[in-house]
């Protein structure tokens, strides 16, 4: 029994001990190499790389939060020391207790910018990853800092923190089999019947769209009438003439032409009347038409020998 115990503690000491987990990695970023680039493209910078690192997960330490606690002669050495040796990288992550070192390039050259960003490691200041993109506009200068970060950050990962864990399979559920549903008949429609629309009545009169327009035939009528009385007249006059067969002073001298004159008058006299009656009527039947159906009403008029025939047709409500 003591035997066995004492296996099984030995067993239980040599096993390698669970990988504690990681916090986020810590990331330093140190002042740019902007050679020739203005003081405001570095400050907008500089202020969107640390964004897109917290962003993505990193704990960020900026170069001013460590340089405020630092005596003037130290800062200034710290901050003039070149940011591509070793020795510099290291003096940068000691200060601010960070695993790694970020520079970001900013080079401005005649063709544009030459953007990128560098991660070094703090420890030992060796070079971990670069990604370096020439001839930037300045207008896309924060859009090449995110595809260099958007390289570096995932080489720096696996470098320092080793791959992600793969998902045991353990962990995954098997598939699915879905079961074919069972063939049934076809329910019977239950589409909703359709119910018509019943009209409901308000209480208001609506007015007909006829009876708008009545003034129209109605104008015309009185109109006709007009031009019927003045030919009237005309012909009055002539057959008068006629009648008393001239004066003496005025005899008459083409009795036959002054008669056709009277009969052309009289007849234009009768067609306009007519017209103006059938104008009368039409105005008045739009006016009383009850709906919004137009009124079909087409009065008509001839003129025949010795008078004229005046009419009205259509449908009434």
């Amino acid at each position: 029994m003591l035997i066995s115990l004492f296996v099984v503690l030995s067993v239980a000491a040599q096993a390698p001990a669970a990988p504690q987990p990681q916090g986020p990695l810590t990331v330093l970023v140190a002042p740019p190499d902007a050679a020739g680039a203005p003081a405001h493209v570095v400050e907008f910078a500089q202020e969107h790389v640390a964004e897109q690192l917290e962003s993505r997960g990193l704990r960020v330490i900026r170069i001013e939060t460590v340089t405020r606690k630092l005596a003037a002669a130290k800062r200034r050495a710290l901050l003039r020391c070149h940011r591509t040796e070793p020795s510099c990288i290291q003096q940068l992550g000691a200060a601010g207790k960070t695993e790694v070192v970020l520079v970001a390039e900013l080079g401005q050259f005649d063709s544009g910018y030459r953007v990128g960003a560098r991660v070094y490691g703090a420890q030992d200041g060796a070079l971990i990853t670069e990604q370096l993109t020439p001839g930037v506009p300045e207008e896309q200068l924060l859009d090449a800092l995110t595809q260099a970060l958007d390289a570096v950050v995932p080489r720096t990962l696996r470098a320092l923190r080793g791959p992600p864990p793969s998902v045991p399979m353990a962990d995954v559920p098997p598939p699915t089999r879905v079961a074919a549903a069972p063939a049934t008949e076809p329910a019977p429609s239950t589409a909703p019947a359709v119910v018509e629309p019943t009209s409901v009545e308000t209480g208001q009169v609506k007015s007909s769209s006829a009876r708008r327009w009545a003034w129209l035939p109605a104008a015309g009528g009185v109109a006709l009438a007009g031009v019927g009385t003045v030919f009237y007249l005309k012909a009055k006059d002539r057959f008068d003439t006629l009648d008393t067969g001239g004066s003496v002073d005025a005899p008459l001298r083409d009795a036959s032409a002054l008669a056709s004159q009277g009969r052309n008058a009289q007849t234009v006299s009768r067609v306009a009347f007519g017209l103006g009656a059938a104008g009368l009527v039409a105005g008045a039947v739009m006016f009383l038409w009850p709906d919004d159906a137009p009124a079909r009403v087409q009065p008509s008029a001839a003129a025949i020998p010795g008078g004229g025939m005046v009419g009205v047709s259509g449908t009434l409500p």
